[in-house]
């Protein structure tokens, strides 16, 4: 039997809501998918230490690798196919998010069970912020997830950031009511 071997260098997470998120129901479509691009085998695995992103209502998945080779640099190309699998799967928004640790870059997208893929690439730490905006917590956490430096922890948001967060959330509450409108 084959050991497991947790890639440092890339990485592969899917955020989903952890009312609706059952490992037994996410891991068929991630199965399908490593089998159909003939990546290595891999599972996915629940965080744990993920305790303030489990407080704010989500569970995270971490592709994890059966082989020494890296399942998830295979699944790199592929996480806007992926995440919105498992948003039909268990019909809720899910985030995915890839991660090459050496190189510095990320892929992320966020997907609900009748919308389309909205992806963001770029440096992993824009990538993060991005994620942590989505996933509405602090960068901090995502920063802990991957054990990587974060920028500046004493940072304190200043009037444009409060005023630009504050429009955000408008929005976000102005397309949920459109939503539920449709």
């Amino acid at each position: 039997m084959e050991t497991a071997a947790d890639s440092r260098e890339y990485r592969v997470l899917f955020f989903c809501p952890a009312s609706s998120a059952r490992l037994e129901r996410l891991e068929a479509p991630v199965r399908r998918l490593l089998s159909r691009i003939q990546a290595p085998p891999a599972e996915l695995t629940p965080i744990q230490e993920s305790g303030a992103l489990s407080e704010a209502g989500w569970q995270v998945y971490l592709v994890r690798s059966l082989t020494e080779r890296s399942a998830a640099q295979a699944m790199a190309a592929y996480v806007s196919e992926a995440t919105c699998a498992l948003a039909a799967e268990v019909d809720a928004e899910v985030l995915g998010l890839y991660v090459d640790v050496s190189g510095d870059s990320a892929r992320i997208c966020r997907c609900g069970p009748e919308d389309g893929p909205e992806t963001f690439a770029g440096r992993r730490q824009a990538a993060l912020n991005r994620t942590a905006e989505w996933l509405e917590v602090a960068p901090i956490l995502l920063s802990a997830i991957f054990q990587l430096d974060v920028p500046d922890a004493d940072y304190e948001p200043d009037a444009d950031d409060r005023y630009v967060e504050e429009k955000l959330r408008e929005a976000k509450a102005l397309m949920e009511r459109y939503r539920q409108g449709k």
